[in-house]
């Protein structure tokens, strides 16, 4: 085999350009290879080639696999000979070796790694050398961290965006999909077209600073509170980096890597301080439907959005518009389970360190779900005519039947479906109300790539 594949390099020119060097295993001889590998010039491409093939280190393939992504397409054969030689694998696209990579821990990048991905990162944007400075705490594989082609804050975060009443809100059609959001006695409504667009919002309801991070690779648009639980009050930009087809937001105030999924630090100063980011109740429905449940909401003012964003930009607010501009853009996931379809739509719940996920299109047909999860009783309500789920701490309590409004449990007693909890209607009663928990929809894929270990309600 690795005859086979030294004959291939040398098909391509990897030999032509002299004797090569040996790799001082210790040193940084090794990367300086591989950015050899990117010059403009044939002939050292092909020395570094000839020579890395030689070497046979194990410990630059992550290095190699991330030099695919910045090679032109009609060079990167000399890089997959390369790779071929070192892995044994017969691999012909850059998402099947970061596939690879993401797969095999092991060997782990040799000293230096984080040097050369910081500076291959740099190539695009210089300030990530700001986010990858030397010493920063990383709590995730600096392998699986893949560059999705725009720069920090390429994709503009809506800050405060400009707002209108609903009943001015004349270019939102009934059907359209919005996350909603209730805090404090305030309500509003972020049409989905808008976050598609931006991925992220920077804003205040209620009093409370919140971010809602919207990963279209995903599926998961999640609110978080901003205001950590260790007390930070941070805002957010989309970064351009992405782990496992997931984007990494960065704090603008500590120029910390974030998760959209799991609401933790992983890369920066953040990850040292025990923060983390509060998981808020929010729906994502139709405008129709939140706007009748809340007729005193506010939403975003079309025209406003678009005269506060940077006319470079040019964004097509009109529905669906960033979907087709999407279209067929994906990322590598290398971690995969095929008990759902890979993007099949699930709601997703966490609690403490447990994680469950619950297809919608049951949660749909059976519209009211009694459950058990990480040791908490609960009840979720599912509207398929307005695509909301809700999730309640049920209190031990079994529900019967649950119309647009209410839900009655096995004892008759009806319960309003709100925002923050489950209220009983009787204004006598002497039950409080059920806590509301903070899901979110997603994509099976993005969210069995975090969290391998989550139940599925069947």
């Amino acid at each position: 085999m690795r005859r086979r594949l030294f004959a291939l390099c040398l098909a391509l020119g990897c030999g032509v350009a002299g004797p090569a060097r040996a790799v001082d295993l210790e040193s940084e001889e090794g990367y300086a290879l591989v950015r050899q590998m990117l010059s403009r010039s044939q002939t050292e491409r092909e020395a570094a080639a000839q020579a890395l093939i030689e070497a046979g280190d194990r410990t630059l393939v992550a290095a190699l696999v991330d030099s695919i992504f910045y090679t032109p397409r009609e060079q990167r054969d000399a890089l997959y000979a390369v790779l071929a030689s070192l892995t044994g694998e017969s691999l012909t696209g850059y998402y099947d070796w970061v596939e690879y990579v993401g797969a095999h821990e092991s060997p782990r990048p040799k000293p230096g790694y984080a040097n050369f991905k910081v500076a291959a990162f740099a190539q695009i944007d210089a300030r990530y050398r700001e986010i990858f400075y030397s010493g920063a705490p990383v709590r995730l594989r600096l392998e699986e961290i893949v560059s999705g082609g725009v720069p920090v804050a390429g994709i503009p975060a809506l800050d405060n965006p400009p707002t209108i009443k609903a009943r001015k809100a004349r270019y939102l059609a009934e059907d359209e999909l919005v996350f909603g959001v209730e805090l404090g006695g305030e309500a509003r409504a972020y049409p989905v077209r808008f976050l598609s667009w931006h991925e992220m919002a920077n804003d205040e309801l209620g009093g409370e600073p919140i971010t809602l991070s919207f990963c279209t690779l995903c599926g998961s648009g999640i609110v978080y509170s901003g205001i950590t639980v260790t007390g930070e009050n941070l805002t957010f930009d989309t970064s351009g980096l992405l782990y496992r087809s997931n984007k990494l937001m960065l704090d603008r105030e500590t120029r910390s890597l974030w998760s959209n999924l799991t609401g933790s630090p992983v890369v920066g100063r953040m990850v040292a301080s025990g923060a983390s980011l509060e998981v808020l109740p929010s729906t994502l429905t139709t405008w129709g439907d939140w706007r009748e449940r809340h007729p005193r909401t506010t939403t975003l003012d079309l025209e406003g959005v678009r005269s506060s964003v940077d006319p470079r930009f040019s964004f097509d607010y009109s529905p669906g518009a960033a979907d087709r501009a999407r279209r067929g853009v994906a990322f590598p996931v290398w971690l995969k389970n095929e008990r759902l379809d890979r993007n099949a739509e699930i709601y997703a719940l966490r609690i403490g360190r447990s994680a469950k996920a619950y297809p919608l299109d049951r949660l749909f047909a059976e519209r009211l779900v009694n459950d058990s999860f990480a040791g908490r009783s609960l009840v979720l309500i599912a509207d398929e005519a307005s695509q909301s789920v809700r999730a309640y701490d049920s209190g031990g309590r079994i529900f019967e039947s649950a119309s647009r409004d209410e839900a009655i449990d096995a004892e008759g007693i009806r319960w309003k479906i709100g925002e923050s909890s489950l209220v009983p209607v009787s204004v006598d009663s002497e039950f409080g109300p059920l806590e509301r928990l903070a899901g979110h929809v997603a994509f099976w894929f993005g969210w069995y790539a975090f969290y391998p270990q989550s139940e599925v309600y069947e």
